[in-house]
């Protein structure tokens, strides 16, 4: 629903709104993903995904707190613009039928922008989780979620000992940590990345929309339908094609 709203103003929306959009959209494939792999007890890579789902909402908190969504949009261009351009510069004759389908081609917007781009760098770092964390005064999801997390990311001596018992169902199974908190720790920091990302925007929500993702928290802590209620009248609306957000004057354009 939040994402067709964006949609339905899409014509006048500064780059910000595109960039958060996008953020919103990429939490929810990303929790998707999760619910498939924890179906399948693969839960290292759910802590992964929940470490890459924090990430992303330091990143979107840092992006507004510093009205960089312009710059940040530069420095992904002119990244990703030099990443395509050294497969394209690679001599290997082997691997030179391979960029079909990986790297598009240039066009001459892109390359006039590029150009634009190496004459003026955009001066863009991205942001140090802790320190957004400690910004946020929410040190926790830093403690308990990316920094425990990346001990996922990054290969461990003991990587893949519950995959090789849950594959193979031998006995005796060793003790193995409780999963089930990394499934509702990622539902709670996709609603923060969704909650980030309407208070970044330049369009002004209805309260039903905050409520709603307000509720989904509650769910969380308490498996209530009451708590659901706000969801419910939100989607009455989206189907009456009652409007979730308005357009606002605001003077960051960014």
């Amino acid at each position: 629903m939040l994402l067709f709203e964006f949609a339905r103003h899409s014509e006048t929306a500064p780059k910000r709104d595109l960039i958060v959009r996008n953020f919103i959209a990429r939490a929810d494939t990303m929790v998707r993903g999760l619910l498939r792999l924890w179906e399948i007890k693969d839960y290292g890579d759910c802590w992964i995904i929940h470490r890459s789902l924090l990430d992303r909402l330091f990143h979107l908190r840092a992006l507004n707190d510093n009205d960089q969504f312009n710059l940040f949009d530069d420095w992904s261009f002119k990244t990703q613009y030099e990443a395509a351009n050294r497969l394209r510069s690679d001599l290997d004759p082997d691997l030179k039928g391979q960029l079909k389908g990986l790297v598009d081609d240039l066009t001459t917007e892109q390359k006039a922008r590029y150009q634009q781009l190496v004459k003026a760098p955009p001066d863009w770092r991205r942001p140090k989780a802790e320190d957004v964390a400690r910004a946020m005064d929410l040190m926790f999801l830093y403690r308990y979620g990316y920094d425990f997390a990346s001990q996922h990311v990054h290969p461990m001596a003991n990587d893949g000992q519950e995959d090789f018992f849950n594959i193979t169902r031998l006995e005796p199974r060793p003790n193995f940590p409780e999963s089930g908190m990394v499934l509702s720790n990622s539902i709670l920091a996709a609603s923060l990345v969704v909650q980030e990302a309407l208070n970044a925007s330049t369009l002004l929500w209805c309260k039903v929309v905050y409520d709603a993702v307000d509720g989904v928290r509650k769910v969380l802590r308490s498996p209530s339908l009451e708590h659901l209620l706000p969801l419910v009248k939100a989607g009455k609306m989206f189907e009456e094609c009652i409007p979730l957000a308005q357009r606002r004057e605001s003077d960051r354009s960014q």
